[in-house]
């Protein structure tokens, strides 16, 4: 679909809705912020200047998927590399790989997904009780691999509440015709004592090439192979069982998973990933262990991972493997005052190995340990942070008999000010720093699933960013939204340039820096415009804007998402839930060199959740109709665009229940 009149139109709609009704409607003090795990000394939104996003609930239930990529695709300021269902990772404000920080638990997935985008993410979305986004720099509690955003998957391996009447759960299944998926989830909480208690869980996802309207690719349409994907096939399971004590003095818990995918990557040497890890995590606090502290607590994880890359004859053509760990002990000192604050410290390693015909990259050995403070001091409506970092990362690549090892530093700082009951307006500075990763210094071979042939550069710098953002945002009323502008200048920007040369049938992919610009704008509101026989009615909007340039020449960045926007309607009661959205992206016309441009497309979905007992809302029945016009389009984050398009029309039933 070209970019049209009709586009405009929607995209005006979408930004009359989304923000300056908050401050033409009537407040009613019916809603309050979130307050975030994964934010600084658990801010909640209204505090934070940066951007945010929370999904839990029928909210998240409404956008489960195959991936992480997936699911948050189309949230404010995200988009999906979309290798395929069985492989899609997060981009914030344009920005991914090793510069968005993916975890789980507040730890590391552990996985290959930042060193190509058709590795899978090791979070099985199907699990998580709740994802937050954080968007903007937040490396100061999480590295220098956030400098573009977080992402948290949180569920519940490791239980921090003890069930109520003795035992808790839930589970889930669900069906969608696009790719006769089925997929299910079912998880348990049983308290052995009045402090400890166990938790299990299990869960599948199963589904066949996915449905599109129309022809893949041109190879698709001469061969007459329409309305299927090839290769596109998922086979996903995961399992874990964890423990917790809950004591007055503190708690310990642990948890053991595994999580195995098989899937399916399209293209014209089409391969499959046979993917699985294994995993441990813990956790440890301490209440008031010290006159001056409040909680010490400690996060660690370690987990193996393998996968091996399947060519069409059978054969296991290449292997990555994996062993990792992580550690993480944060001292929360009691009030000075009005300050709050946390000081910790950050350990981790990875060591990986790739061998086989697309063993691109080396073994290598990244280690890193890092010190962290942060700051916040309130004073009446005024909320001021500070905080810095300083790490040191070792970088080995021992058959090459070469090493790197870099300190980044960063420092950042904000104010927040709630001018009026539920406004807030805040500005955020921050100067942060990142090391180069192991594949953009040390690759050189074939990479046949990007169709490049990656070329590392061992002389790489760090990378540097200074970042300004400034927010508005409304949090209490029948009104709320949230506004955000930022401009991100990155000095050493490290990135995968196409050459325009040949090697070995593939497109060299070079690694190098250049100067680039970042700049964007986040606009997104809700209005509940009438209440009436016990139903809510309410409209939602939003609006995203990123533009990326490499400064050196004025040239457009690779793979920058367009502009995106969705505009919904929705009706809540106690029994009935009803939602119906237009989203969509726009033409992006700015293509980096030798890259694709893509034409703007619009979908339509509907959701209808049934809860037949009101008093208790938890058993859900849920009908969902996605992409109803069964309208054509191509993610222009997507290395597969050309080969891939977007999902066709689907039908999506579900049922869930909770105890």
């Amino acid at each position: 679909m070209s970019y049209t009149l009709s586009h405009r139109l929607l995209a005006g709609v979408s930004l009359f809705v989304s923000f300056p009704a908050t401050v033409l409607a009537q407040d009613k003090p019916v809603s309050l912020a979130p307050v975030l795990v994964t934010a600084p000394l658990g801010a909640s939104q209204e505090e934070l200047v940066e951007g945010s996003t929370v999904l839990q609930g029928e909210t998240l239930d409404r956008r489960r998927a195959a991936t992480l990529g997936e699911v948050l695709d189309g949230t404010p300021g995200v988009s999906s590399t979309q290798f395929g269902p069985g492989a899609g990772r997060p981009i914030i404000r344009g920005q991914g790989g090793p510069r968005v920080r993916v975890m789980q638990n507040g730890v590391d997935t552990f996985d290959a997904s930042t060193l190509s985008p058709d590795h899978a993410v090791a979070a099985p979305p199907g699990g998580a009780e709740r994802i937050e986004v954080l968007r903007g720099p937040a490396t100061l509690l999480y590295g220098s691999s956030a400098i573009g955003g977080v992402v948290n998957v949180i569920d519940g391996r490791i239980p921090d509440a003890m069930s109520k009447n003795g035992a808790s759960g839930n589970a889930r299944l669900d069906y969608g015709s696009g790719a006769q998926e089925t997929s299910g989830f079912a998880s348990v909480n049983a308290a052995v004592s009045d402090r400890f208690v166990v938790h299990g869980e299990a869960g599948f996802l199963d589904a066949e090439d996915y449905r599109i309207n129309g022809y893949a690719s041109n190879a698709a349409r001469n061969a007459g192979l329409k309305g299927r994907v090839d290769n596109t096939a998922v086979e996903n399971r995961n399992g874990a069982v964890g423990a917790s004590y809950l004591g007055e003095a503190g708690y310990a818990g642990f948890s053991l998973a595994q999580f195995y995918s098989y899937y399916g990557v399209p293209g014209d040497d089409p391969v499959r990933i046979d993917m699985r890890q294994n995993r441990l995590d813990g956790k440890f606090g301490l209440y008031e262990l010290f006159s001056f502290l409040d909680e010490l607590r400690l996060k660690f994880g370690y987990a193996n991972y393998l996968h091996d890359e399947i060519e069409n004859t059978g054969e296991r053509a290449t292997r990555f493997d994996s062993e990792s760990w992580e550690a993480r002990l944060e001292a929360e000192h009691k009030p000075i005052g009005n300050i709050r604050g946390v000081i910790g410290l950050q350990s981790d390693r990875r060591d990986l190995t790739a061998t086989g015909e697309e063993a691109f990259i080396t073994p290598t050995i990244t280690d890193s340990n890092a010190l962290f403070l942060l700051e916040r001091y309130e004073t009446g409506n005024w909320l001021f942070s500070l905080g810095g970092r300083i790490e040191h990362v070792d970088v080995e690549a021992s058959s090459l008999g070469r090493s790197r090892d870099f300190t980044p530093a960063s420092l950042s700082g904000s104010a927040s000010w709630k001018f009026v009951p539920g406004y807030a307006a805040g500005l955020s500075l921050s100067r942060t720093e990142r090391a180069p990763t192991a594949e953009e210094l040390f690759s050189d071979g074939k990479h046949v699933a990007t169709q490049s042939y990656e070329i590392g550069s061992a002389s790489l710098s760090k990378e540097g960013a200074r970042h300004a953002e400034l927010s508005l945002r409304k949090t209490e009323g029948d009104v709320t939204g949230a506004a955000n502008a930022y401009v991100t200048r990155f000095q050493n920007y490290i990135y995968g340039r196409f050459t325009g040369n040949q090697r070995d049938n593939l497109n060299e992919l070079q690694y190098s820096q250049t100067d680039a610009l970042f700049r964007g704008v986040e606009l997104e509101s809700a209005w509940i415009f009438w209440r009436i026989a016990g139903y809510a009615l309410k409209l939602d909007g939003r609006l995203d804007y990123v533009r990326a340039a490499d400064t050196s020449n004025d040239t457009a960045l690779p793979l920058i998402p367009p502009v995106g926007y969705g505009l919904g309607f929705n009706a809540d009661s106690a029994a009935l839930g009803f939602r119906f959205e237009l989203a969509g992206r726009m033409d992006q016309n700015r293509a980096g060199v030798n890259e694709t441009r893509t034409d703007g497309y619009a979908v339509l979905n509907t959701a209808l959740t049934w809860r037949p007992f009101e008093e208790n809302r938890n058993l859900a029945l849920q009908l969902q109709g996605r992409n109803l016009t069964d309208a054509e389009g191509r993610n222009h984050t997507s290395m597969l665009k050309n080969v891939a398009p977007i999902r066709g029309r689907e039908v999506r039933l579900g049922a869930s229940i909770a105890f």
